[in-house]
């Protein structure tokens, strides 16, 4: 989700405006930058992630929790 909107903010486009049309160019994008996206979209989740928690450890469970509760995703967003 995180790299799409990366892709997507380097288009200048919103979702729905992705087509066939400009398939190419999201293709070029994504060769050129996508471990930049996988990357940067990591430090994203990273820091919301010390947002919810601080510094203590998350279990596997907390971090199951958060994402069905919705909590990571709405720091993103």
């Amino acid at each position: 989700m995180q790299m799409g909107r990366k892709l997507l903010d380097d288009m200048s486009v919103r979702m729905e405006a992705v087509t066939h049309q400009n398939f190419q160019l999201t293709q070029q994008l994504i060769e050129q930058n996508g471990e930049d996206y996988f990357n940067n979209s990591a430090q994203d989740i990273q820091q919301a992630l010390r947002d919810l928690y601080g510094k203590q450890e998350i279990s596997l469970q907390q971090l199951s929790a958060t994402f069905r509760r919705g909590d990571l995703i709405s720091r993103l967003q």
